[in-house]
């Protein structure tokens, strides 16, 4: 079978599809047809040296899909029936042994040691017990390429074959065995790289041990003294022709990673190792590691091959951004604050970092062929991370001691460069300080106490016409920069002006994509703390540069321009909206550049709410001529997957400018966007179209109620005919919760305005809302359906508990499904309008006294299992339900109430009031034992003590009018104040008058139903 198998993987490789694909099946056959024969020709052809490399590769590529599939039912892939014979297995163990140990191809090699720690994985030590003998042989061997083999599969297993107690039981010869590689002057460094990588992946086990024993101690202690040793070792070696020619710079990058995973894993053990030897090691090795780099990265005369993964280049570079991480890091450690102080130290640290700084020759390469890339480097959210990244993190991680000290050495380092020749190493030194003053507004005063200020400014304007454009750009970039930190040292002054006018300037006329794009980031420094007598051209300059880079602005650089025309937008809103300042068309135009972007999308709809509120009502009808065709614009009804999300955020734009704009809406509004939106509406299933165009239609009928009624379609129905057949869509089960989720503030907005006006309509329309909360699950849209009834509860309770009790629904009436609904899910209602709203109607209904609400039992308080300390999962929760008591609705309203009271008191508003209740020794409200027993530790009712809050009292707020309980609805109770203000006020009102009016009742709760928190809290309302 073995030259049939061989020619079919041949054929696998054919150009031609269709004998590939008839190889491919004929493989697939023989797989589940001949499995124990044609696994064992895979093997035998892997092994033939005279096949082709390909071939070879093939064949244990095929093995291994074979062995997924048919060896262990442990693999997630196993799929078939029964597995491999046991003789079957144990020869291509057997032969993969050999394969490791005789053949000398790496491809092969690499493959063979992946398949073998994939077997291992099901097999050892059960099934192969011998596997780790034979490994530790390899390891012992006179031939690297042996070693090679052993070390590759042994780093496989440690990475995922062993489990926890497999490797307890191996760990220390393993640690010998890979020692007596390290410390051997015969191997390569190839060889000790991948001898400490694999001592790196066996660091990864010990995390996962909780507590360390006598002699796991004493073995963790011994393993970190001699792999700190090594470590140093390898640090100090050098990087002369002949150590580079053989991986010292990956050698050296492995040991940097394992230093990291050593004094991560062991902390503790490694702290006395930490200065001496290897912060002493690595401090030494980083100006070599920077020399390196900076001849390899930073020399446009050099002729590196960038694109080999495994260069030298690629680990020099790798190399230097983990010395740059570990030095971060331990930026904190008390020994290398005081090796910092000494200033020569920090003055060498900064100066590396500033050489390591520098635009490498790869990096002005990508960002000339895509100046994007560089916009999103400044913004920090660039997937790369680079030299001069890691080098900028390490700068600005220094304790705050250092900053003092940092910023002029980092001035003068600017002013010494621009007068030498070489424009990377001023824009590398520019690029540092610049990521340091950004940090923080108040370090200007270290420029200005250096005195520094002025003549980096002078720099900065003189670099402004360089002819390279990242010195031109960081020197706009640190200029607004340096303006906004020194703003009262140089308010006096014409230099920020002129700096000013000259970055707004370029801003749309320089040459370089990249240069424009910066002006933007440096105008908005300038701006952030400049005020500019003529606001206007500073507006107008910002658009025209947006204008000038909208055209090839991709990846973050939308964001940038998005950002930049919220601040011309904030100069002067009344500009904005004038359709020839083009601020709202960019505006679009830049959002629609990625309306997937969750970032751009937002700010987009940030800057565009601040332009909402900001007009006023006699310029919002030309805000709409402007805003609203462009918007409609990009609407329509073919739905794909590439517009969904522009046709989300169109609407979204539209809900925010409706629901900002006065009631009346300007004429014409409804009539030009409702139809469209209406019709997305009746055929969407996206959730953020539904959503956002429930807003829209919400507001619509808040702020003009009667257009959308005399609007009629084609057909002659009108806007009210159009929204029930909206609502009727969404409160469809079929319809997903998370697309309804915003249909209750519709239902409440049509029940608000159009009630009177829809007969019996409207009971149709309650009735489909509370069927649709019967079944409904998620907390969000059970407080969207809730706050339908819970509008019309505020208003007239008892018609509303009369017309729920007589709703028959599938397990319930209506009353029953809504107050369940209502009291299961209130703790997570979220919004303070909307809490307010809740709780207003739930005190109403309390106040009602109607047996029909108390004969409803819900659920309680969670009964939790003392001896059962374990966290809750959701995967626990399923096998294991949470359990509640049982009680009566109007005792869970009561409850929800005292614990909402809890949350929000403003405690300092109250707390002249709880001291004098101290004081009290009698009262006309409730008294006696029953509240005595309470245990004085249960004194902190609100998570402060009397005399903590005394600490915090400050002027008390104005006290609350007494109400009587007369046992009718007062609304009077419920003025609006706003905030959480009337919230409190609605609660302690209610809470006072149940305490004063329901004495011997609350007593009889206290002791059945009520929490020691709860009791109190109505000790101390029975006191204030």
């Amino acid at each position: 079978m073995d030259l049939q198998v061989t020619e079919l993987l041949e054929a696998t490789q054919s150009p031609q599809q269709d004998v590939r694909k008839s190889a491919e099946e004929r493989i697939d056959q023989l797989q589940r047809t001949h499995t124990d024969t044609f696994s064992i020709s895979l093997i035998n052809i892997a092994q033939v040296d005279s096949y082709p490399i390909a071939i070879r590769q093939a064949a244990l590529v095929v093995l291994r899909m074979l062995i997924l599939k048919s060896w262990s039912a442990q693999f997630d892939e196993f799929a078939w029936s029964t597995p491999l014979a046991n003789e079957v297995k144990q020869s291509i163990r057997k032969e993969l042994i050999v394969i490791l140990q005789s053949v000398y191809e790496s491809k092969i090699r690499s493959l063979t040691a992946n398949l073998i720690s994939k077997i291992a994985s099901a097999d050892f030590p059960d099934e192969w017990p011998e596997l780790f003998n034979i490994l530790m042989e390899l390891l012992k061997s006179s031939s690297e390429d042996q070693i090679y083999s052993a070390l590759t599969v042994l780093k496989e297993l440690l990475d995922d074959g062993f489990t926890l107690e497999q490797f307890g039981s191996i760990a220390s010869p393993i640690f010998d065995a890979l020692h007596s590689i390290a410390i051997s002057q015969t191997w390569s460094f190839y060889i000790k790289a991948l001898t400490v990588d694999t001592i790196h992946a066996s660091l990864n086990f010990f995390e996962q041990i909780d507590s360390k024993s006598g002699s796991l101690k004493a073995f963790i202690l011994k393993a970190v003294e001699s792999w700190s040793g090594v470590f140093s070792s390898f640090m100090n070696l050098s990087y002369n022709d002949e150590t580079r020619k053989n991986n010292v710079a990956l050698l050296k990058y492995s040991t940097m990673k394992a230093i990291q995973q050593l004094d991560s894993t062991f902390p503790e053990e490694t702290e006395k190792f930490i200065i001496n030897p290897l912060f002493n090691s690595v401090w030494a090795d980083l100006p070599k590691a920077t020399s390196l780099f900076l001849s390899l990265y930073c020399d446009p005369e050099n002729e590196a091959d960038f694109s080999n993964l495994e260069g030298e280049p690629r680990y020099t570079k790798l190399l230097l951004i983990e010395i740059l991480e570990f030095l971060r890091n331990k930026s904190s450690n008390s020994d290398i604050n005081r090796f910092y102080k000494e200033e020569y130290n920090l003055q060498e640290l900064v100066a590396l970092a500033a050489a390591i700084s520098q635009i490498s020759v790869e990096e002005e390469r990508e960002f000339e062929d895509d100046s994007n890339m560089f916009v999103a480097e400044e913004l920090s959210l660039s997937s790369k991370f680079t030299c001069r990244t890691a080098a900028s993190d390490l700068v600005t991680t220094l304790d705050q001691p250092f900053v003092a000290s940092i910023i002029p050495i980092l001035a003068n380092r600017v002013i010494e460069l621009a007068s030498q020749n070489s424009w990377r190493m001023l824009e590398g030194a520019m690029f540092l300080l610049e990521s340091v003053l950004v940090e923080d507004t108040d370090y200007g005063k270290y420029l200005i106490s250096s005195s520094t200020a002025e003549p980096l400014m002078s720099i900065a304007a003189s670099c402004f016409a360089h002819q390279n454009v990242f010195l031109r750009a960081r020197s706009y970039i640190l200029a607004g920069t340096v303006c906004r930190n020194c703003k009262a040292f140089m308010s006096s002054m014409e230099t920020p002006v002129k700096l000013l006018d000259n970055t707004l300037l370029s801003g749309s006329t320089d040459e370089s994509f990249l240069v424009r794009a910066s002006c933007l980031f440096s105008i908005q420094r300038f701006l952030s703390e400049f005020s500019r007598k003529n606001n206007k051209a500073s507006q107008m300059a910002i658009v025209e540069a947006v204008a000038s880079l909208i055209e090839d602005a991709e990846d973050e650089t939308p964001s940038l321009l998005v950002e930049s025309l919220e601040l011309a937008i904030r100069i002067s809103p009344g500009f904005a909206i004038l359709p020839d300042s083009k601020v709202i068309e960019l505006l679009f135009r830049a959002a629609a550049k990625d309306p997937s972007n969750i970032q751009l999308t937002s700010d987009t709809i940030d800057a565009f709410e601040f332009l909402s509120q900001s007009t006023d009502e006699y310029l919002y009808p030309r805000f709409c001529e402007t805003a609203i065709p462009p918007l409609v614009s990009g609407l329509t009804t073919n739905i794909t997957d590439e517009n969904v999300f522009q046709l989300a955020l169109i609407i979204n734009l539209l809900s925010s400018l409706v629901d900002h704009a006065p009631s009346p809406l300007p004429i014409g509004l409804v009539d030009f966007v409702f139809p469209k939106i209406a019709s997305l509406m009746l055929i969407a299933d996206d959730n953020q179209i539904l959503q956002n165009g429930s807003e829209f239609i919400a507001h619509i009928i808040e702020h003009d109620s009667q257009q959308l009624r005399d609007w009629h379609d084609e057909y002659g129905k009108s806007g009210v005919e159009v929204v029930l057949n909206i609502i009727a869509r969404l409160l469809n089960p079929d319809i997903e919760e998370s697309s309804a989720m915003c249909i209750g503030e519709v239902v409440t907005a049509v029940v608000d305005r159009y009630g009177h006006d829809l007969g019996d309509l409207l009971n149709q329309l309650l009735i489909a809302t509370a069927r649709r909360l019967e079944k409904a699950s998620h907390p969000v849209f059970i407080q969207n359906l809730i706050l339908v009834f819970a509008n019309m509860i505020s208003i007239d309770p008892q018609t509303v508990v009369n017309f729920l009790y007589d709703m028959p629904l599938e397990h319930a009436n209506g009353l029953v499904v809504v107050l369940k609904a209502w009291l299961g899910s209130f703790d997570v209602f979220r919004g303070y309008k909307e809490i307010r709203l809740n709780t207003m109607a739930l005190a109403k209904c309390y106040m009602l006294h109607d047996p029909r609400v108390e004969s409803i039992i819900v659920d309680g308080d969670l009964i939790t299992d003392d001896a059962d300390s374990s966290i809750i999962t959701r995967s626990r929760a399923k096998k294991k339900p949470l359990k509640y008591t049982s009680i009566p609705a109007h005792i869970k309203i009561l409850k929800l109430l005292l614990k909402e009271l809890s949350s929000i008191t403003d405690i300092s508003s109250t707390s002249n009031e709880m001291a004098r209740a101290q004081e009290k020794s009698n009262t006309t409200s409730i008294e006696g034992d029953e509240w005595e027993d309470i245990s004085s530790a249960n004194e902190f009712a609100y998570g402060l003590s009397v005399k903590d809050i005394r600490k915090l009292e400050h002027e008390a707020s104005e006290e609350y009018d007494d109400y009587s309980y007369t046992g009718e609805s007062d609304t009077s109770l419920f003025d609006n104040k706003g905030g959480d203000e009337e919230t409190n006020e609605i609660l302690t009102t209610f809470i006072k008058a149940v305490i004063t009016n329901e004495q011997e009742h609350m007593l009889q709760l206290g002791s059945i139903y009520f929490t020691p928190l709860e009791l109190e809290t109505l000790k101390f309302w029975q006191n204030a």
